[in-house]
């Protein structure tokens, strides 16, 4: 349960980020950023009315083991997506991450459970399959970390899910 609540809450602030901004795409004048939890519905990308886009997906939650630290943390990836045939659609591009970027950054605590731990990376790749221009950005939150002691309210714990 915990990855699926922190997919959403990321969500929740891509979208406030995003929410005022409108772009060109293929087909459409003003367009508002569409933002997926874990992946676009048609991963076959028949249709191209999906950009821009922004996709949040759970990659994998470690437990810390040093024995100086106590909890857990999760990577968040985050897919950014832009069509324009414009060779300067990549502003369009840096401009979503931008956005995001600084709205995480400001609002570092997720729904009183995750809080963002630093760095975070943001990034693009030279060879962009134009017209479509991709960034990525990997999040690291922490999260709840289980134990022994809650052994005894499993039967409770297991009916949350």
């Amino acid at each position: 349960m915990t990855p699926a609540m922190l997919v959403s809450a990321v969500v929740r602030e891509v979208e406030a980020a995003t929410a005022n901004y409108r772009m060109k795409a293929e087909g459409q004048a003003d367009k508002k950023v569409s933002v997926y939890p874990q992946h676009i519905p048609d991963e076959e990308f028949k249709d191209n009315s999906y950009y821009p886009l922004v996709i949040v997906s759970w990659q994998k939650t470690e437990d810390v083991t040093e024995p100086d630290k106590f909890g857990a943390e999760a990577v968040i990836g985050l897919t950014f997506g832009v069509y324009g045939e414009d060779k300067e659609a990549w502003r369009d591009l840096l401009s979503i991450m931008e956005r995001v970027r600084q709205r995480l950054l400001v609002f570092r605590k997720l729904e009183n459970h995750f809080r963002i731990v630093l760095p975070t990376k943001f990034e693009t790749i030279e060879n962009q399959p134009y017209p479509y221009w991709f960034g990525y950005a990997t999040l690291t939150y922490t999260v709840a970390q289980p134990n022994e002691q809650m052994a005894a309210d499993w039967h409770r714990i297991e009916r949350n899910e």
